[in-house]
């Protein structure tokens, strides 16, 4: 295995540059979530798709990003008394974890969750009519089938004016 590095070896063998290069990640972690924080925030007026006071209807698919949930819903209550949010998400630890975060989080207090252990594609052969204010999903055209289907289908329960990301 002359000329190779096994998975690991990084850390045993340097372990001073395994650290600076974790501390690279990290801050290019937070970097992107700013970014993220500042992309929905000029892309999504604070004045969105409802009346005052009205419950907002947001379809998330995808919990990969809870984070950034958390954020966009926490910005949607500054303006809204409540907030109605679908999770579709196939993987039941990522649910458990995004719960975890939403019973933590006491600003989440107004959101209403409505769990969905599921695809996207199986969430979409249910054919619900809810319409939603807002549908996001981050990083989920990598793992459909058909990209432009789904993204069809999200259209489709996207309410008239409603914002999708």
């Amino acid at each position: 295995m002359a000329g190779r590095t096994k998975v690991g070896m990084l850390n045993n063998d340097s372990p001073v540059h395994y650290a600076a290069c974790f501390k690279v990640f990290l801050t290019a972690l937070e970097t992107t979530k700013e970014k993220s924080r500042q992309f929905f925030e000029s892309k999504v007026p604070d004045s969105l798709l409802c009346e005052p006071g009205a419950e907002l209807r947001v379809l998330g698919i995808g919990s990969g990003s809870r984070e950034a949930d958390s954020f966009m819903l926490k910005k949607l209550l500054q303006r809204h008394s409540s907030v109605y949010n679908r999770v579709v998400e196939p993987s039941e630890e990522l649910i458990e974890e995004y719960k975890a975060l939403a019973r933590e989080d006491a600003s989440l207090g107004a959101v209403n969750f409505d769990w969905r252990q599921q695809t996207a594609e199986e969430y979409f052969q249910t054919k619900d009519d809810t319409k939603f204010h807002l549908i996001h999903a981050s990083h989920v055209l990598y793992y459909v089938e058909d990209p432009d289907a789904t993204l069809r289908n999200m259209w489709e329960q996207l309410e008239d004016g409603g914002y999708m990301l």
